[in-house]
């Protein structure tokens, strides 16, 4: 079973989501990925974290605002949250939400890249991420599907120190980011100019067959049915049924 104890800096370690129904969102996780709840302490704080195997595997909570779609998010590890936000300041990104200490979980920030895909800097203090990794109803992935891959190369390993090797994919170009020898992440084009910007959360799964067909019997849509890259996996794009989109990976390996 992988799990993790920490992860280095650069390195995406989390993904929650805001829901417009909290409720609901448990409801279907818990079918198709066997998510299990450690229920919020009090109703000022209703952020609901995810269990596998009794690791934490993923958050969900409220929208924050009225109109705010849902939406999950990916984090990125990081030593100083403060220090991370004047980075991205000064690499040409936006800051959505200055940083803010979770309690004594960590402090955390929210930011936007120079191509206007939305993502959270988190500065670990007793939560450190997630605990597994890679196995079914664990994050796996995370990619960026952007209008501008190169500037957001440029972007991202300005802050984050990231570095990049391109390759050819039978849908096109294909950048993995690294954080030393571990790739960490990808990005590629978007695919449709309307979608905006955004990071999007893939989880592993034992059989994608089995799991979009859970996922569609309990209220999910396709965004695309499942494809299939050798040596990598089987992946599919769905939404749950509170409207957040997601992608689940069956993979060709084992992944530690």
């Amino acid at each position: 079973m992988p799990t993790r104890d920490g992860y280095p800096a650069g390195t995406p370690c989390w993904a929650d989501l805001a829901t417009t129904d909290v409720e609901a969102a448990k409801r279907f996780y818990a079918e198709i990925f066997g998510w299990e709840y450690d229920e919020p302490k009090t109703d000022s704080t209703p952020y609901t974290m995810a269990a596998k195997n009794g690791l934490s595997a993923a958050g969900i909570g409220p929208v924050q605002s009225p109109g705010q779609p849902t939406a999950w998010s990916m984090y990125i590890a990081v030593d100083d949250a403060d220090a991370a936000v004047e980075k991205i300041r000064a690499a040409g990104g936006a800051v959505i939400m200055e940083c803010i200490d979770v309690m004594d979980a960590g402090r955390m920030a929210f930011a936007s890249d120079v191509t206007g895909a939305a993502f959270g800097v988190w500065q670990a203090k007793r939560h450190f991420g997630a605990a597994i990794v890679n196995e079914h109803g664990a994050l796996n992935w995370t990619e960026l599907q952007t209008d501008d891959v190169e500037k957001a190369m440029g972007f991202y390993a300005e802050v984050f120190g990231w570095t990049y090797e391109t390759s050819q994919m039978p849908s096109g170009p294909y950048t993995a980011f690294s954080v030393g020898e571990r790739a960490v992440g990808g990005a590629l084009k978007k695919p449709m100019a309307e979608i905006p910007n955004y990071w999007s959360v893939y989880f592993a799964v034992d059989d994608i067959a089995a799991a979009v067909e859970t996922a569609t019997a309990n209220g999910a849509s396709v965004d695309y049915a499942t494809m299939e890259i050798p040596d990598v996996g089987a992946f599919s794009g769905l939404a749950d049924p509170t409207d957040g989109h997601f992608t689940v990976i069956q993979l060709a390996s084992e992944v530690d």
